[in-house]
């Protein structure tokens, strides 16, 4: 039997520089990808691929994306392509996924580790990422579950984004009945986000689709929940009060340190009310509250 073998690209780059590398691995056609948080100025990113990437133009690429925002090539600190084995792969992938508890009410388990967490009184997510983001780990997503939980009492939630369907997941965990959706613009995080919610027996309470925000408009709902990237936020900043009920709670993440104020100025003149922010780490999560304009 032949072992399939994995191509990949591992990028160690400056944290503020993560996007330029990201869009240029996608643009490259990666299948999927793997952050892994090394020090809080860097981080290493590793791109999966079908076939061998073009090495030398990845590269070449995120370091003329560097120059376009002012940034120096040494943010770029590394980038080195590399073949895996599949049973390797497998592996290591799994190998750093632990169970992790997180505010007062829940817990993420990697769907392979649940048998061990034993009795518990927290409401257990169950997730196998595969290559959709969204394992609890980051700090993005769980600055959102831990808001999700304090903001989100029952009605109806729009997960926008929604990758594994973690937080959507969650949010039908902590209110059984509510009308909870999550859409992705990418068919195979919908697949994902499906297998997590057959996982945790949540299918028929959960709609998942692909689709993009404002299919949305005039929906009303109660929460919205947006883990995605300043620079994807800052654009739907006007969408949103198209889709949200007033008195409603947005949270927002996805977004570094020193993007908060220009996801704050994009948002207030919207309509929306800071009701809490919450940093961790290099990152910061916002719970506004849209008040109208």
């Amino acid at each position: 039997m032949t072992t399939k073998i994995w191509h990949a690209i591992d990028v160690e780059i400056a944290r503020v520089a993560e996007s330029v590398a990201t869009a240029q691995l996608w643009a490259f056609n990666t299948t999927g990808l793997e952050v892994s948080e090394d020090s809080p100025e860097f981080i290493t990113l590793r791109a999966y691929f079908d076939a061998a990437p073009d090495f030398e133009r990845i590269k070449e690429k995120i370091v003329q994306g560097l120059s376009l925002i002012d940034l120096p090539e040494a943010a770029l600190r590394d980038i080195r392509p590399l073949t895996i084995a599949d049973q390797d792969w497998l592996a290591e992938w799994k190998k750093g996924y632990e169970p992790v508890e997180i505010g007062s009410k829940l817990m993420i388990a990697p769907s392979w580790k649940r048998p061990h967490v034993g009795e518990t009184d927290r409401i257990v997510v169950e997730i196998d990422p595969g290559m959709a983001f969204g394992t609890g780990t980051h700090e993005t997503t769980r600055g959102c579950l831990e808001l999700l939980e304090k903001y989100w009492q029952g009605g109806s939630l729009l997960d926008v984004g929604t990758g594994t369907g973690i937080l959507a997941i969650a949010a039908v965990k902590l209110h059984p009945g509510s009308i909870v959706t999550g859409f992705d613009v990418d068919p195979e995080a919908i697949e994902v986000a499906e297998e997590n919610a057959a996982i945790n027996d949540v299918s028929n309470q959960l709609e998942l689709e692909v689709n993009k925000l404002s299919f949305y408009r005039g929906r009303d709902f109660d929460v919205l929940l947006a883990n995605l990237t300043a620079d994807v936020i800052v654009p739907f900043a006007g969408e949103f009060p198209q889709i949200i009920k007033p008195g409603g709670v947005l949270i927002v993440s996805g977004i570094l340190l020193e993007q908060g104020d220009d996801v704050k100025g994009a948002l207030i003149p919207e309509g929306f009310n800071i009701i809490e922010e919450k940093p961790d780490g290099e990152w910061v999560t916002f719970a506004l509250r849209y008040l109208q304009k």
